[in-house]
């Protein structure tokens, strides 16, 4: 008899596979070579922050529309912004010990990672108050009360 994952279904499935590959993308970005990056124009001032805020925004984005039934307590909502925010403190520390990266640790990028996963999990939840039909964030806006069709006792 095959074992059944009742939490992890295909659309979740999909979910984890795009967190996923958005973290292989951000750890490459984060921890490639400085000069890789050389040539990239710079249009506005601290476009490195802007860019850190961003990516952190959407990876957390993403992990949070990656738990569909994910209506933790406040503990599990606060693990969830720490485990994120020392994911990028770790990334920070992990730059300078790249031999030949020409990467530095800065707070500001840290500063920015964090503001970056507070915004996109923020984001997350305000899209699910404001379209419960959505399924981004584990809301289907089917509850008691809310069923469609349903016939108008008289």
């Amino acid at each position: 008899m095959p074992m059944r994952w009742r939490w992890l279904d295909w659309p979740t499935a999909a979910r984890w596979a795009a967190t996923f590959v958005c973290f292989v993308g951000v750890n490459w970005l984060l921890l490639a070579n400085a000069k890789s990056f050389e040539k990239v124009p710079s249009f506005i001032a601290y476009q490195d922050k802007i860019v850190h805020f961003g990516i952190f925004a959407v990876l957390a984005g993403l992990v949070r529309w990656s738990m569909p039934n994910f209506t933790g307590s406040v503990f599990l909502r606060a693990s969830l912004v720490l485990v994120l925010i020392g994911y990028g403190a770790g990334i920070e520390c992990i730059q300078p010990l790249i031999p030949h990266a020409g990467r530095s640790f800065e707070w500001m990028d840290m500063l920015m990672d964090g503001l970056g996963v507070l915004a996109g999990l923020w984001l997350c939840e305000c899209l699910a108050c404001r379209q419960p039909s959505l399924v981004i964030c584990g809301t289907s806006g089917e509850g008691e009360g809310n069923e469609p069709n349903q016939p108008v006792a008289s």
